[in-house]
């Protein structure tokens, strides 16, 4: 039965394509049969796409030299999947060539993803090409065309530009969504990672890179990997999609729905691997090519009412990725539409690399969408993690100013109850003293009375002076004021304080300074201590210098006063600098605002 062929429109001198063809139904033919009785009509678009049939094709072609010089041309058939291929040249009943998917890689006349068949012409000369093609229960589609040497550079020129950036495309989306899988957890992004894989490992193949670079001697695997990697992609891409948009207890339904699919697609995936294709008939292959080409139908139907029903309930990120699938799977069905019926007439390279360019597209959205989720969960952990910080530094603030309160009563017990007792006591003894003359008593009294200026110090040591009252600089101010007439030691006090200081941080900076005046008095043998006490919106800067004789790191180690100092800049989250040496030491001490 006469199905087509194809007039060769009008071209310029040395352009061959479209070549004209006619096709036959094999029916038990013999290549000389074949040679008398394909005759008829022509084509008129030069593609041929039957679907899913049972039989072999017989195509004959003309190559013809049109151009004035002598050049090599070849023969593409534009479909790298054709399980046989016989080749006879002008009438001969031998083949001049057998190759095809289930012969190793080695077999084909030229080494080209696609089958690509070379013949030297000279100027006027012709060539009768007969095949026989078979794909019998497989989909089936051929293109053939006639390129000459220049053109034909061009092509897998161009083809291997765009099948590089491809690849290099789904590389860096797979790395990027492991990135995102490693740092948000997310199962999601892992099944994500797994369809890109799985897709661009379908893409390879469906463009015959596969089998020339990865598998050439696997002519078992050649045919089953497209459909495995496609089933793979379909239960990775259903995953990914109930992970990172689960199901809600009032829509169990998709839940069941969804499982049910990656459970179908898993167990077609299996039978696939395990079942040997050599045991396998014609008829069985067309049942699970149509089982698949049914199920990929109602998949996309599934997942897109429910991207649909995601997106209308205002869910965060559904839109990214019903955009992203649903622009796979126009560039999909445009491809399938035009196969099927030719009307659409697509360019070569939409019509080869249109899947790759609609995975590109959908994996830029989806893979975007990832990268919003993880900046806004990031900003989120940020959030929580600064509330979380304020809610420790207010819980500390609240307990620094409970122990100053106990300390400020402390020290008010401690002055009027046990400084009251010790100067009664130290009155009696007065007394008793004028009126015995007993030196014994004057010892006493004098131990007394050092009672009383120790109980004095711990006193105001307890208890900062009206820090609340008067803050901290005006505090600060009265102590450098008083210990001026009371110690033989020069005080200095600058300050410039731009922004307010927290009651707690108070408190935590007049201990510190207090802390290394008396370091400074006790033990520096200093005649002159500079305070300066800065602030910005930044960070509060507090420098004290003395001219003092300095101490050892070991003494900075083992003194418990600087011990003090440093655990209450660490809870200021600040830092601490100490430089000592004979000439003086300078303590600067740095806490963010």
């Amino acid at each position: 039965m006469l199905l087509s062929s194809c007039d060769l429109p009008s071209q310029k001198e040395g352009k061959q394509t479209p070549l004209p063809f006619i096709i036959l139904a094999e029916d038990g033919q013999s290549v000389t049969d074949a040679w008398k009785s394909i005759e008829g009509d022509t084509i008129t678009t030069g593609r041929f796409n039957p679907g899913i049939k049972l039989n072999r094709w017989w195509v004959k072609t003309q190559v013809k030299n049109n151009s004035k010089f002598e050049d090599e041309f070849f023969l593409v058939l534009n479909n790298p999947h054709i399980n046989m291929i016989e080749v006879y040249i002008n009438g001969n009943n031998h083949p001049a060539l057998i190759t095809g998917d289930r012969f190793a890689f080695d077999s084909r006349q030229y080494p080209s993803r696609d089958f690509v068949f070379p013949f030297e012409l000279k100027s006027g000369e012709s060539k009768e090409v007969l095949m026989i093609l078979d794909k019998r229960g497989e989909t089936f589609h051929i293109d053939p065309e006639l390129l000459n040497e220049g053109e034909y550079d061009d092509r897998r020129r161009n083809e291997h530009l765009i099948m590089g950036v491809v690849s290099g495309w789904m590389a860096l989306i797979i790395v990027i969504t492991l990135f995102f899988w490693s740092e948000l957890r997310h199962r999601s992004a892992f099944y994500y990672a797994i369809f890109v894989l799985s897709v661009f490992l379908w893409i390879f193949s469906h463009w015959g890179m596969g089998f020339q670079y990865l598998w050439p001697e696997s002519v078992t695997w050649v045919g089953k990997s497209r459909p495995v990697f496609n089933l793979a992609s379909n239960v990775a891409l259903m995953l990914t999609i109930i992970n990172f948009f689960p199901p809600t207890s009032s829509r169990k339904h998709w839940k069941i729905l969804f499982r049910g699919l990656i459970w179908i697609n898993g167990l077609l995936l299996i039978a696939f691997l395990i079942i040997p294709e050599s045991n396998v008939k014609p008829e069985i292959i067309a049942f699970f090519l149509k089982t698949v080409l049914v199920l990929s139908a109602i998949q996309i139907l599934s997942i897109l009412s429910y991207l649909i029903v995601q997106y209308l309930a205002k869910t965060k990120f559904a839109g990214y990725y019903l955009a992203g699938i649903s622009f796979l799977y126009s560039f999909s069905i445009l491809i399938y539409l035009d196969q099927v019926s030719g009307s659409l007439q697509l360019s070569h390279y939409l019509l080869n690399f249109g899947s790759a360019f609609g995975t590109m597209g959908e994996t830029g959205l989806i893979t975007f969408a990832y990268m919003r989720q993880a900046s806004l969960e990031k900003k989120e952990k940020e959030k929580l993690a600064l509330e979380i910080l304020k809610k420790e530094k207010d819980y500390a603030d609240q307990i620094i100013l409970a122990q100053e309160e106990e300390r400020n009563r402390l020290g008010r017990d401690l002055h009027d109850s046990i400084g009251g007792m010790l100067g009664t006591l130290h009155m009696r003894l007065q007394g008793l003293r004028l009126k015995t003359q007993d030196p014994e008593l004057q010892a006493i009294q004098v131990l007394v009375h050092q009672g009383i200026q120790e109980t004095r110090t711990l006193s105001h040591n307890l208890t900062p002076p009206h820090l609340d009252e008067l803050g901290l600089v005006k505090a600060l101010a009265n102590e450098v004021e008083l210990l001026n007439q009371e110690v033989s030691v020069k005080v200095l006090f600058y300050h410039k304080l731009e922004t307010e200081i927290p009651k707690a941080t108070e408190v935590m900076v007049y201990r510190i300074v207090i802390e290394l005046i008396s370091n400074s008095l006790k033990h520096a043998e200093a005649s002159e201590i500079a305070i300066q006490l800065i602030s910005d919106p930044e960070k509060l800067e507090l420098i004290v210098e003395d001219d003092g004789k300095g101490f050892s790191d070991e003494q900075k180690i083992r003194g418990l006063g600087l011990n003090n100092i440093n655990s209450r800049v660490n809870y200021l989250k600040g830092e601490l600098t100490i430089d000592s040496n004979s000439n003086g030491t300078t303590t600067l001490i740095t806490i963010p605002n």
